[in-house]
């Protein structure tokens, strides 16, 4: 049942006055994701009895995997390691691999001691992937049958293999070899004529990704092709693992997530819950490349100073400029940015791309421009309102489009030097946009005006 307000307070009240037999009928009804969100209402005592609670109804596995990463190390921190151990035993290896991250790597030696040694390979076969790699957030839970097999034989086979896999819309074909061969949809499987051969009803040469392919590349696929899993593949094509759908969308969720906070300098280390002692050390170095981007705009503030003396209406329009150059490059940027996420971009178009988006910036500009500048026929001063409106108009059109042409072009510069596109690109982009703006609003009012 959806959780509600009344609901969660009802639980913490039972968890904190012990009458845990009754909070647990009431989680076994509850969904797990629901569950999840009690921890941020709970205190640190309430929250460990709420996961032993869990525990007890063999439901930790699936909400502890709900949990933002810092409330959850805070869980694991005070977890005792059998119990951590007995947690990763139950998990799927690449969701245990989730776990392991976010603990200390000498208790994740620890925890990996405590495993059997047939969990403790399945992971450790894991963690020779990159961790942004395709084979790292694979599942080696998934069904498969050879080729020569019939319909029948095929059923039999699944029937044999584990009830728990990752990916049950799928079923896939090897060879004699391990070599992927093609994919049948479990739905076709199971309502064919049963003396059918695998050969003739399976999909042959599905889409693979390689296992030190990056994850983004798995999630473009099922994006632009809407599959719902991605066989993981060797060098030499033999299935190794798959990728499933809640994978699938946590990747494409994380992937989202990074470049957000890359545009701003930040890393995914700086969450809501992240000490205030992480968030300072990410954020600091990035206060120094502000506050010197600052400093240039500043200089070309200061270079026009006579102007601004002799104009001074000009002065209230210089936030204008800048920040309506600031809003069409970010629009700009993130329009490219996202294209070159999902593979839209292609070298041969990026010159294009990049004039498009300068010629939105000017049709913009024109428009804001010519009402800022109608505006300025209004001000009072010893300033002739048609001389000021022209300067406004002018300065607003020509950084509007090179704006545009910037918010475009950065990332694709970034990328063309072998750089992340949206690394830091916003900070650059207002770095452009804010001198630039100044550099036209006060250099054309010293030729125009003065």
């Amino acid at each position: 049942m959806p959780i509600t307000q009344k609901h969660g307070d009802y639980v913490r009240k039972l968890i904190a006055s012990g009458v845990q037999g009754r909070a647990a009928l009431i989680l076994k009804k509850m969904h797990h994701a629901d569950i999840a969100d009690l921890f941020g209402t709970l205190t640190p005592s309430e929250a460990t009895i709420l996961v032993e609670i869990l525990f007890t109804q063999k439901m930790a596995d699936k909400v502890l995997l709900e949990l933002p990463e810092g409330i959850l190390l805070e869980i694991l921190e005070r977890m005792e390691n059998d119990r951590a151990a007995e947690l990763l035993a139950s998990l799927e290896s690449n969701d245990a691999l989730l776990f392991l991250d976010t603990v200390p790597e000498d208790r994740r030696d620890e925890l990996m001691e405590l495993l059997s040694p047939a969990k403790r390979q399945s992971i450790e076969q894991l963690f020779i992937y990159p961790e942004d790699s395709a084979g790292y957030c694979m599942s080696t839970s998934y069904m498969s049958v050879t080729t020569e097999l019939t319909a029948e034989q095929a059923v039999e086979r699944i029937r044999e293999q584990s009830e728990d896999v990752d990916v049950p819309y799928y079923v896939y074909v090897t060879d004699n070899d391990g070599r992927l061969a093609g994919v049948v949809p479990l739905r076709r499987l199971i309502t064919c004529p049963q003396n059918t051969t695998i050969r003739k009803i399976m999909m042959a040469d599905p889409f693979t990704v390689n296992a030190n392919s990056d994850r983004e590349e798995a999630a473009i696929l099922a994006r632009k092709y809407d599959i719902m899993a991605i066989p993981v593949v060797d060098d030499n094509h033999r299935l190794v693992g798959v990728i499933p759908g809640d994978s699938l969308f946590d990747v494409m969720e994380e992937e989202a997530t990074e470049d957000m906070y890359k545009m701003v300098g930040l890393t995914e280390d700086d969450r809501i819950f992240s000490p205030v002692s992480t968030a300072f050390r990410q954020r600091f170095p990035w206060i120094w490349v502000n506050l010197f981007t600052a400093f240039v705009a500043s200089t070309v503030v200061r270079a026009f100073q006579g102007t601004i003396e002799s104009v001074a209406t000009l002065v209230a329009f210089m936030p204008i400029v800048a920040g309506m150059g600031g809003n069409t490059g970010n629009q700009s940027l993130i329009v490219i940015t996202r294209g070159i996420a999902l593979g839209e971009m292609e070298f041969s178009s990026s010159l294009k791309a990049i004039f498009k988006e300068a010629r939105v910036g000017l049709l913009l500009g024109l428009v804001a421009g010519t009402v800022a500048s109608a505006v300025a026929l209004l001000f009072p001063g010893d300033t002739d309102p048609v001389l000021l409106g022209l300067v406004i108009f002018l300065a607003i059109v020509g950084n509007m489009g090179l704006a545009g042409l910037l918010g475009a072009a950065i990332p694709l510069v970034l990328k063309a030097l072998g750089k992340d596109p949206v690394l830091g690109s916003n900070i650059l982009l207002t770095a452009f946009t804010d001198s630039l703006g100044y550099l036209l609003l006060l250099g054309l009012g010293m030729i125009i005006i003065l």
